[in-house]
């Protein structure tokens, strides 16, 4: 089978795609996924190129990719047809899932093995050319999930900024953000997404092309937000901490941001704990089909292109998400 490996940390160069790769065995409560498209996330490169604190915990040469979506092919021998079919998952249901945190096998393969827990079947009425949307919702819902539910813990009447409002976690931030009943959102992205971050239901703020700290300030008065969502961390955390409302909470995505500045402002910041599970992603489920969460898919390019991926990956400027089809 073809299956997307790298042997040393380093840039997109060192992927390489292996075409007689062996075929994995699904361990007892495992099932086999001939994989169909496979969803791409900034954790994927931060792996590959070492500066993730999980790298030190791969195993060289190793695979990439956290979230595919694909057919269920056969199951391991914890599982029989009985329990299979209890949990929607006999073989030749289409099924979409990711990793748990802690199983670094990468999904960028042909075909995969995978914990039955972190799957959940594709509703039937989803045509087979909408898959690739499927293919990159688990780790972005889930992510998003962990931040409005576990760890902001959003209440009725509170207002919102979200950092990266028309990345891929953005675009679901946004709409949970308003299903728990936030007053107001707003959500910075470039000037050229500003229409989409309109359409998910918070006020955009171009930071390309105007001062985003200013119409915050302006916005609220001078009182700030009550919860700031930063998926962009790194040139957005320290300043949104000067536009929390007081008793405010600042959350940053990635799962090694520094909250030491927050701590020595006195203000309470938090990184979400991604947690896997049928029963999440089922509520993924329920809330795409309820058209609440309309994550959109920028570009679907070949697994061969796995580096060229990755180089859009690291720019950063990404509206909605990438994802690999691997049947070319």
């Amino acid at each position: 089978m073809r299956e997307i490996r790298f042997d040393r940390f380093g840039g997109p160069e060192v992927l390489t795609l292996h075409t007689d790769a062996p075929s994995p065995q699904p361990g007892p409560d495992e099932v086999l996924v001939r994989v169909a498209y496979v969803g791409l996330n900034p954790l994927d490169y931060k792996l590959r190129d070492g500066s993730s604190g999980k790298a030190k915990e791969l195993e060289l040469p190793a695979g990439t990719g956290r979230e595919m979506a694909g057919t269920v092919m056969l199951a391991g021998s914890g599982l029989d047809d009985a329990e299979l079919g209890s949990r929607g998952l006999s073989p030749g249901t289409r099924v979409f899932g990711m990793r748990a945190p802690g199983d670094l096998r990468g999904v960028a393969a042909e075909v995969i093995a995978i914990g039955a827990d972190e799957l959940a079947p594709i509703p039937d009425e989803v045509p087979d050319e909408d898959l690739p949307r499927w293919a990159g919702l688990a780790l972005a819902g889930l992510t998003a999930i962990a931040s409005v539910h576990d760890t902001a813990q959003i209440q009725p009447g509170q207002t919102v900024l979200v950092h990266g409002g028309s990345g891929g976690v953005g675009q679901l931030l946004i709409p949970m953000v308003l299903e728990a009943g936030a007053e107001r959102v707003w959500a910075t992205g470039r000037a050229a997404n500003a229409e989409r971050i309109r359409e998910l239901g918070a006020t955009p703020i171009a930071y390309d092309a105007e001062d985003w700290e200013a119409q915050i300030r302006q916005e609220t008065g001078g009182r700030g937000v009550d919860v700031v969502l930063d998926t962009h961390y790194h040139s957005t955390f320290e300043p949104s901490l000067d536009h929390l409302a007081e008793g405010g909470l600042a959350v940053a995505l990635p799962t090694l941001a520094d909250l030491t500045p927050a701590h020595e402002k006195g203000v309470e910041a938090r990184v979400p704990q991604i947690k896997t599970g049928r029963d999440r992603l089922d509520r993924l489920v329920q809330g795409i089909r309820a058209g609440n969460y309309p994550l959109e898919v920028s570009q679907v390019l070949p697994l061969s292109e796995i580096a060229e991926a990755h180089r859009l990956l690291e720019d950063g400027h990404t509206r909605g998400k990438l994802v690999l089809d691997t049947s070319a």
